[in-house]
């Protein structure tokens, strides 16, 4: 009993973020990344267009492509364990929230780093807040995304490939080919786009929860229902076999 509560744990849940050393070199790949477009945007752009709000957007952008990887490969493992799916889930939604912290985090530093000594007509940190509490969001979609691939998708691979296949795909159809402003509502682009540099109003936010339940609810609701149909058909399978 007390070994299932241990694999069942949030804790162990985490440490299956960087365990095999695979997993901790794509998370320490994921922070390099941020860091690596924080400082090049800060030099980059003009001293006057050198603010959070726009360093912040497209370092959480970046990141939101690797972000899912992780919580693809933490809900796959399922399919070989006995491992609780909450546990998973409220793993990669840590992760989530971290990995957005960080992303703002870095963009600050770029963006001081890159403000300093340099004269500016705007001041750099106008919206500042309201982006930083947008980034800690930022990054659940994305991670909610890879979690529902992780779930539903035999393979890690595809899994991992899936998660940003599947939205781009959904980004660029329904942006050539539905009314305008669909893609506000129903894809993680627009969530993320909605959310930064912000601020949120509450159609924005109405048009993120859309966002989260199709992307995020939905698809993790069917992937932990199929999870237990097959665990429970093994189950079934190995009593008749005693």
């Amino acid at each position: 009993m007390s070994r299932q509560r241990t694999e069942n744990s949030v804790s162990d849940a985490l440490r299956a973020l960087v365990t095999p050393r695979s997993r901790l070199v794509l998370v320490l790949a994921t922070a390099l990344v941020g860091v690596l477009v924080a400082f090049a945007l800060a030099i980059a752009l003009p001293a006057d267009q050198r603010t959070f709000t726009r360093v912040v957007p497209l370092v959480q952008l970046i990141i939101s492509v690797l972000t899912p990887f992780s919580a693809a490969l933490l809900t796959h493992d399922l399919r070989d364990s006995a491992g609780s799916v909450r546990s998973r889930w409220v793993a990669a939604a840590l992760y989530g929230v971290v990995a957005g912290g960080y992303g703002a985090a870095v963009s600050a530093a770029a963006v001081a780093a890159g403000s300093g000594g340099q004269l500016s007509t705007i001041d750099p940190w106008i919206g500042a807040w309201s982006a930083a509490f947008g980034s800690l969001v930022a990054q659940l979609i994305p991670v909610g995304v890879g979690c529902g691939a992780g779930l539903l998708i035999r393979r890690a691979g595809y899994a991992e490939l899936a998660t940003i296949a599947v939205p781009l795909a959904a980004s660029f159809l329904l942006g050539r080919y539905s009314p305008a402003g669909t893609t506000e509502w129903v894809t993680p682009l627009g969530a993320v786009s909605h959310l930064l540099p912000g601020p949120m109003t509450p159609v924005a936010w109405a048009q993120w929860a859309v966002t989260a339940t199709l992307w995020v609810v939905l698809p993790n609701a069917i992937g932990a229902r199929l999870l237990r149909r097959r665990r429970g058909a093994a189950a079934a399978a190995e009593a008749d076999s005693i």
